[in-house]
């Protein structure tokens, strides 16, 4: 496949005016681009429903060249209606648990949105989250949404790393396996545990020097930003 760019898109969060604005500013060509979404469409912010339908259009008008992966938070989703479909009691703990893993983690505005469409019209949703790849590999660059096990072949990664690794991908990857990018944990964040340059704003994109990418700028944090990165570059787009 020939490109010109790999865009990726870090954590959107619900945040469709940001996105809308960020996409405007990119430019995404489909006959030069490859656009990647690292994942975390919904949740914490108002527009969770929009930002998927975006993502979702925009996939089905370039299959080829639109690349929408997993993120945590639609894997928590995913897990909330299955679990709600399979009509166990959401009394019992596990019901219990699996309800507050989701709404305590940004899902509350995502379910209010979700309970308004009709039963086919969320089961197609949520149909296609689930068909996600929870990765994607272009040259030397490995997108996720997390991270990776450092110690483990890109092969051999689990999902459930690919989706949550925080602790250890940042200090302990030694960049062997090529370029890792990622959103996930918000420069912010990183920002406050001294795993980047002190004079590196901290909304905006990090280029770590063991070849880790961070895309997630907090989009729907104070003082952040949503991001695109063009990771052969290293330009990036902000709003």
């Amino acid at each position: 496949m020939d490109y010109k760019r790999i865009l990726a898109v870090g954590d959107i969060h619900g945040m469709y005016g940001k996105l809308i604005a960020l996409m405007e500013k990119v430019k995404f060509n489909p006959e030069e681009d490859i656009l990647i979404f690292l994942g975390d469409y919904i949740d914490r912010g108002p527009q969770s429903l929009e930002c998927l339908d975006y993502v979702m259009d925009l996939y089905k008008q370039y299959p080829e060249r639109v690349v929408p992966l997993l993120g945590n938070h639609e894997a928590m989703c995913i897990n909330y209606y299955e679990y709600e479909n399979h009509k166990r009691s959401l009394m019992d703990s596990f019901g219990k648990q699996m309800v507050l893993v989701w709404l305590d983690n940004g899902g509350r505005n995502t379910f209010k949105q979700f309970r308004i469409l009709k039963r086919p019209e969320l089961q197609k949703r949520l149909w296609w989250l689930r068909k996600l790849p929870d990765h994607y590999q272009v040259g030397d660059y490995y997108f996720c949404h997390a991270g990776i096990q450092p110690f483990i072949p890109l092969k051999k990664q689990r999902e459930s790393d690919l989706l949550w690794m925080r602790e250890g991908f940042f200090e302990l990857y030694d960049g062997r396996n090529g370029t890792i990018v990622v959103g996930h944990t918000p420069t912010l964040v990183l920002k406050k545990k001294h795993w980047m340059d002190s004079d590196t704003p901290p909304n905006t994109p990090q280029f770590l020097e063991n070849n880790i990418i961070l895309c997630d700028t907090g989009a729907c944090m104070d003082g952040g930003k949503l991001s695109c990165v063009d990771v052969l570059t290293r330009k990036y787009w902000q709003t």
